[in-house]
């Protein structure tokens, strides 16, 4: 009788020992949640105070955009222009003026300006015609 009243404390022991492990899983498992509750509560207090701080600088925003567009008038004219030459013509440029026209487009993109000081290759004999 005593194997089994051994075996029946042992066998006590162990269930205890389970027991106790269950609940200590338990306790700690609701510490940590309630430490990451707590963490949460903070992280969701500081996002809605910054959240509050959005708000109010966009209602000042808001009121200071309404007190300037109560301020400036618009005014808009309409005029009516007349062109009395063509700005596209259908003539060519010559040699000179299409290299006039390179060193400019050269200077205005930073670039390199070459033969800035020279005369063009060939001169033209007179304005291109237009291709018929």
């Amino acid at each position: 009788m005593s194997i089994r009243l051994a075996l029946a404390a042992a066998l006590a022991g162990c269930l205890t020992a389970a027991a106790g492990f269950a609940y200590g899983v338990h306790v700690g498992t609701a510490q940590e949640q309630a430490a990451q509750k707590r963490a949460d509560d903070v992280r969701e207090a500081e996002r809605a105070r910054l959240q509050a701080q959005i708000d109010a600088s966009a209602q000042q925003h808001q009121a200071a955009e309404y007190a300037r567009q109560g301020a400036v008038r618009e005014i808009y004219h309409e005029s009516q222009k007349v062109i009395e030459r063509p700005v596209y013509r259908t003539v060519c440029v010559d040699a000179a003026g299409v290299g006039l026209l390179d060193r400019a487009a050269a200077t205005a993109n930073g670039e390199p300006v070459a033969n800035a000081a020279g005369n063009a290759a060939t001169p033209a004999d007179g304005p291109a015609q237009p291709r018929r």
